[in-house]
């Protein structure tokens, strides 16, 4: 039973006892009380095992009881109907029960119906929607039409943003044994021996004075699910905060670094200038979470053609990601209203790291998972789309077996304004109508494609060895590089979706359909609407040396790192990263010891009295006016700023009062 459920038995047999003593004090009933109350049931045991409900919403519904007892105490007629949830709420509540309720009689003769406290909250609902009473003729409706549309394309569902639950979908629950609850995966890898090279430095267990994380942390997440072997440590500054509201009702956010994580971030740049492999690797173990760090030692690893430990680095750089997000950010995300400006220095490392990440779900096959993640990287800027994920996104749909999200994706109003229907879309739509049963649409949708691009569709017979080519399309070629470029981004990968009977009878029967003559199929209206630096961002990442030869060279001149590749002329640039001005390190010691007396005085505002339990400690937070998220975050925050003053030779006592408080909260997490 749980400790909830134990309180409310409790509590429920103290007023039992209260109404006895009652009794035995008032033998007689009054004359005027004709009605005798029954028994109270005795409570369930079995509801009480289910029990999931807060002590506070349950008060109230006892209190709501009460109310409906008294307003049944003066009815002369019995309800209709009574739901299960008033006679749930029968079970507990405080006094003797009432024979009658007489609220839904009341309303059933107002309304004309028999109706429960359910029915009438949904039918409130639906009264009050805002939505309903949207009218076609005000001048602001089809705009605010159209961004809802985009909204609801663009939303993301965090529960597929996890690889563990497709695989556990796909394969069952023993093909993943690396979740934080599985215990038999943690025994086995224990067993399998010592790590070597870069997984082996870079392991939770080598780093100096780490732990491993908190099972309750490594589950809040709305990213990644940590592992327990990686190192307990914090963010190390990294951090969200919302920058404005945007009128269309979209909420744009950035993220930020603290002063610490800047000291780090010129730590980086000194190793990246080095060019030592071997620096960023020692600069990595005693920054465990710092995001240009995982992200540029992930692809050591990947050139040493260790996949795994690349793979681990890039999800330990969104799990610190996901832990700084802003409490708000997961709800927009889910509503498709998160945005992030590309032009920011600290928010290109998350495009960078997600796109990464989407190339190892598609080495791994998850590919609902990969296609949520490129949607969550398409709402963070679908105007812009820096990365040109419309040229990848219908693809992960498809295979992902989401044709919907294809079609509401070329349906968008405001999309097709924008991005004027890339060729990989406007083919893959087709797909995606096959798929829902939808032939008559594949057919419409076929025929404007292969008359705005028909040297797609000529590449895509005869990859497909499509004899004889229908004549329409027959000889129509790619013209220019940037053509040669768009159809070899979709055919190649794209040509094993088309490669089914249906399909293939599909191309070529509407292929031949069509009179009259086509032309290059150059759409200038469309070229104008794509950067060409965002195309050469794409094809740089996807890592195609035969589609780098089609690229601008000097677009390929300015590729200079692969930690931040092509960045835009107008970036943003927030802060200059500081690093210690002498070997010493007494510049960043000051500045750390200052931060450090700050976080002390908070501590000792919270005073020295019994923290040795939960409750003590709770009171005391309540008397310094502070609250369990911001106590948490300033204890992470200590232990990282001992660390980093230990590395520049300053060390840090504290007195045993404020060991207690720090180590308090270490004891409640482990």
């Amino acid at each position: 039973m749980s400790s909830r459920a134990l309180r409310r038995a409790q509590r429920e047999l103290e007023e039992r006892q209260q109404l006895e003593s009652a009794g035995q004090q008032d033998d007689v009933p009054d004359s005027d009380e004709d009605v005798v109350p029954p028994t109270q049931p005795k409570p369930s045991l079995f509801a009480m095992l289910n029990d999931t409900g807060d002590d506070d919403a349950d008060e109230s519904a006892e209190e709501e009881h009460d109310t409906s007892q008294d307003i049944g105490a003066v009815s002369s007629e019995p309800p209709a109907n009574k739901s299960n949830k008033s006679r749930k709420k029968k079970k507990k509540g405080k006094g003797p029960a009432k024979p009658q309720e007489s609220e839904p009689t009341l309303t059933s003769s107002r309304n004309g119906s028999d109706l429960d406290e359910i029915d009438r909250a949904l039918l409130a609902l639906k009264t009050s929607d805002p939505s309903s009473a949207r009218h076609t003729d005000h001048p602001h409706a089809t705009i605010d039409e159209e961004k809802q549309q985009l909204y609801s394309a663009l939303a993301v569902d965090t529960q597929h943003l996890h690889a563990a639950n497709e695989m556990r979908k796909l394969f069952g629950r023993a093909a993943v044994n690396g979740g934080p609850d599985d215990e038999p995966g943690r025994a086995r890898q224990r067993g399998r021996g010592q790590q070597e090279g870069i997984a082996a430095v870079v392991a939770g267990r080598n780093a100096p004075a780490n732990r491993n994380l908190a099972s309750l942390g490594l589950r809040r997440n709305i990213f990644i699910q940590g592992k327990e072997e990686w190192p307990r440590a914090t963010s190390g500054g990294l951090g969200m905060e919302v920058v404005k509201k945007r009128d269309d009702g979209s909420i744009e956010y950035r993220f930020v670094h603290n002063v610490t994580y800047q000291s780090v971030q010129g730590e980086f740049d000194t190793c990246v200038a080095s060019m030592d492999p071997d620096r960023m690797v020692q600069l990595l173990q005693f920054n465990p979470y710092h995001i240009s760090t995982l992200l540029q030692v992930s692809e050591i690893a990947k050139q040493q053609r260790d996949n795994a430990t690349a793979g681990d680095l890039l999800e330990r750089a969104l799990f610190s990601f996901g832990r700084a997000v802003q409490s708000t950010f997961a709800s927009n995300l889910s509503q498709g209203k998160a945005r992030l400006d590309f032009r920011r220095t600290e928010n290109r490392e998350f495009w960078l790291a997600v796109w990464r990440y989407i190339t190892t779900l598609g080495l791994r096959a998850t590919w609902r998972t990969a296609f949520e993640w490129a949607k969550l990287l398409l709402q963070m800027a679908p105007e812009d789309d820096p990365y040109c994920i419309r040229l990848l996104i219908d693809q992960l749909a498809l295979r992902g077996r989401e044709p919907q999200a294809v079609v509401d994706l070329v349906e968008s109003d405001h999309l097709q304004r924008i991005w004027k229907m890339p060729p990989n879309l406007a083919m893959s739509v087709v797909l995606a109508h096959d798929r829902l049963k939808q032939p008559q649409k594949a057919r419409t949708a076929l025929k404007a494609a292969i008359k705005e691009y028909p040297w797609i569709a000529a590449r895509l017979c005869k990859d497909l060895e499509i004899s004889p080519i229908p004549k329409p399309i027959w000889g129509k070629e790619p013209v220019g590089d940037h053509q040669e470029l768009l159809c070899h981004l979709y055919v190649p990968k794209a040509k094993d979706l088309w490669n089914t009977t249906e399909a293939t009878s599909l191309l070529v029967e509407v292929a031949y359909s069509i009179e009259e003559e086509l032309g290059t199929g150059e759409s200038p209206y469309w070229l104008a609407n794509i950067n060409e630096v965002d195309v050469a961002r794409h094809v740089i990442l996807s890592d195609d040396r035969e589609l780098l030869s089609l690229i601008d060279p000097q677009l390929k001149a300015k590729y200079t790192s692969t930690s931040d590749p092509l960045p835009p002329d107008d970036s943003i640039v927030s802060y200059s990263p500081t690093t210690p001005r002498n070997p010493g390190g007494q510049d960043l010691g000051e500045a750390l010891l200052v931060e450090l007396e700050s976080l002390r005085q908070y501590f000792n505002g919270i005073g020295t009295g019994d923290v040795a339990t939960g409750a003590g400690l709770l009171q005391a937070m309540e008397s310094a006016g502070t609250t369990i998220e911001e106590y948490r975050r300033n204890t992470e925050r200590v232990h990282v700023l001992r660390r980093l003053l230990q590395e520049v030779g300053v060390q840090v006592v504290f007195d045993e009062a404020e060991l207690d408080l720090l180590e308090h909260e270490s004891d409640s997490d482990a």
